[in-house]
């Protein structure tokens, strides 16, 4: 009965929004390692709750690529192998360039305008060291760029890419101890510009700059045999 008033004392969505945010939370800080069982039991328990908003949370973090559902088996955190990095940042530099291509063909001031309160919102949150905010507002600016472009399979290709990218992203931000140099958030405000232009070729400069600097600094780890910094 405890459980069943505590869920009537909160409405059913807020149950789901509170436990897809702290799974969510655990898988990007690797405090839920990649394979590791989603138990619903224990998540039931953990939080006092059915299983039913604990079920709701697990697809949402499905449809973000953060959890797998397995065949009769439940849900797993998912797995990202290090191997497969090079063919994920093919795939995001390619999306990035096409992106900001088109969107600079429509570009202009308001769009412009448009871009730069995300970035205004991102260096903040680099400056403060906040972690999830640079990944959800890395993610909002690259999304709002495809938007731009106007092609709904490149948006949704897009974050796909960038669901799937957000451990690695926490990883980045934790090599530079929290807090990214806001000198390698320039190539925004270059892209900021560029659509402002209407520039393709600048854009898509820009973005392939952009694609770069996370993608150098794993190899970099990697190269100097701290992989197991970046393991996923």
């Amino acid at each position: 009965m405890a459980v069943r008033d505590k869920e009537i004392r909160k409405p059913r969505g807020r149950n789901v929004d509170n436990v897809y945010a702290k799974l969510r939370e655990d898988i990007l800080e690797l405090r839920r390692r990649p394979g590791e069982v989603l138990d619903e039991a224990e998540i039931s328990a953990t939080f006092g709750l059915s299983r039913s908003p604990v079920r709701e949370a697990i697809v949402r973090l499905t449809s973000e690529g953060l959890a797998q559902t397995l065949k009769n088996r439940g849900a797993i955190v998912s797995r990202f192998d290090i191997e497969d990095l090079p063919d994920y940042f093919d795939a995001q530099t390619l999306l990035f360039r096409i992106t900001a291509r088109l969107a600079a063909q429509v570009g202009g001031s308001a769009a412009a305008a448009s871009l730069q309160k995300i970035q205004d919102a991102n260096e903040a949150s680099a400056q403060a060291g906040d972690a999830f905010g640079v990944i959800r507002h890395n993610r909002a600016f690259h999304l709002a760029i495809a938007e731009l472009a106007g092609n709904s399979y490149y948006s949704n290709w897009l974050a796909n890419i960038l669901d799937q990218g957000q451990r690695v992203m926490r990883l980045y931000v934790r090599v530079h101890d929290e807090f990214v140099p806001l000198e390698q958030l320039n190539c925004h405000n270059l892209l900021i510009e560029a659509i402002r232009n209407k520039d393709s070729e600048a854009a898509d400069r820009a973005a392939y700059a952009d694609s770069q600097i996370v993608r150098e600094e794993v190899s970099r780890q990697i190269a100097s045999g701290r992989e197991s910094d970046m393991k996923l």
